[in-house]
């Protein structure tokens, strides 16, 4: 009897999963240039660094998918007499999206990310790395059927006195 409900169950999960797979697109892919801003309200300073990310994408259904995504550094954030840089940045998240029409799609990221960044000023240099909660909403429009642009807004890290985030521009591809 066992046996007989494994394999039921079995072929009602491969017959969703094969059913789901109609219905999205699969695996997608974007890179952009993120406009990040780091704050530290400890020492009340405010950097602009400026970074390229990377997602990879999976359509487990028309409203859901999930995402990896790593981050690194290209421009340094400098003020007051200080240098912030971004090693990287990976991260895990659900997207739960909608689309509007054809063409746009609205969605949000909750998921977790991990960050590592360098300080440097007249005192000398830090390195940190730390994990936190990580959120994002954002706005996607189809060019064709493989081709899409997006726009972003992302809280990478949130936690103690620290914030990093940033709006990303970014151009993608589904396969």
């Amino acid at each position: 009897m066992k046996k007989i409900i494994v394999a039921a169950a079995a072929a009602l999960l491969a017959a969703g999963a094969a059913q789901a797979q109609t219905q999205t697109q699969g695996f997608y892919g974007d890179v952009g240039y993120t406009f990040v801003k780091v704050k530290d309200d400890a020492v009340s300073a405010s950097f602009k660094p400026g970074a390229i990310r990377g997602i990879v994408g999976w359509d487990l259904h028309p409203y859901v998918a999930l995402e990896a995504m790593l981050a690194g550094g290209v421009k340094d954030g400098k003020a007051a007499g200080g240098k912030v840089e971004i090693s990287r940045s990976v991260g895990l998240y659900v997207k739960p999206k909608f689309a509007v029409n054809e063409q746009f799609e609205v969605f949000g990221r909750l998921g977790f990310a991990d960050s590592k960044i360098k300080v440097s000023g007249p005192l000398g240099s830090a390195k940190g790395k730390d994990n936190s909660f990580s959120w994002g909403v954002g706005a996607a429009y189809n060019f064709n059927k493989q081709v899409y642009g997006a726009v972003d807004y992302m809280s990478y890290f949130d936690k103690d006195s620290t914030k990093i985030d940033g709006v990303t521009l970014s151009v993608g591809y589904r396969f």
